[in-house]
């Protein structure tokens, strides 16, 4: 999204804020029904109107008004519901294009700039049979490619979830990113990996999803620090990034 698009829609929301907020029903009510001041969004549009009360104690100006006063609440509800039905519209359009919405892809990145295609590789082959050992919930086949305190971790986290029944599984795997090579130490380096895959816990007895998605990607960012030599690389670290 451009800024002059970012700008758009900050003016869509701040003048939907500047319509609604001067209308007693509006505030009162609030969203999701009620009496509640909530201020979650979504829902239904709750309340009731506070002009349909009013009483006028110094005059008996009430009746002769009261059909200008029925004309202009009607008035101001339209004008509310229309705001109002354009905001879910453009809530809705971002919810459903949210990938594209750069904060929630921010610092994702379909780049591999290492200026080294044979070590780009060997970091993407280790990285898929790290995913697909993973998957299976057998790390045998990584016994060249892991260092010994992250393998011995790894273990660990795999007989944590063995002992509660459970299999976290990584499918459909694609590796996006390959950036930010730096050296750390004396035969170390590290780069940031970026990738979407379906990831999900599930019950190994009953087959419920316990938490993850079974359908849609995910995405991740990662930074992974290698040690050796090309051609025979171990991964000695993984840390996950929110993005």
């Amino acid at each position: 999204m451009n800024q002059m698009m970012k700008k758009v829609v900050i003016l869509l929301l701040i003048s939907g804020l500047v319509l609604v907020t001067p209308h007693a029903f509006a505030t009162a009510g609030g969203f999701r029904g009620g009496g509640n001041r909530s201020t979650r969004t979504g829902g239904n549009f709750g309340g009731g109107n506070t002009n349909s009360h009013y009483s006028n104690t110094g005059s008996n100006s009430y009746t002769s008004n009261s059909s200008t006063s029925r004309m202009g609440s009607r008035y101001n509800r339209g004008r509310i519901w229309k705001w109002l039905i354009v905001l879910a519209g453009l809530g809705f359009y971002f919810i459903r294009n949210r990938v594209k919405l750069p904060f929630k892809k921010r610092g994702y990145f379909q780049e591999k700039t290492l200026n080294d295609s044979a070590l780009e590789a060997e970091i993407e082959a280790i990285f898929l049979k790290v995913q697909d050992a993973w998957d299976k919930h057998d790390l045998r086949a990584l016994s060249e490619s892991y260092g010994d305190n992250l393998y011995e971790k790894h273990e660990k986290i795999l007989q944590k979830m063995s002992d509660k029944g459970q299999i976290n599984h990584t499918r459909s795997v694609v590796l996006d990113g390959i950036m930010r090579y730096k050296e750390v130490k004396d035969n170390q380096f590290e780069v940031d990996l970026y990738f979407v895959a379906i990831d999900y816990l599930v019950s190994v007895n009953s087959g419920q999803i316990i938490a993850g998605n079974t359908q849609e990607r995910r995405a991740f960012k990662q930074r992974w620090t290698f040690s050796g030599q090309k051609g025979a690389l171990r991964v000695e670290k993984m840390k996950e990034f929110k993005i």
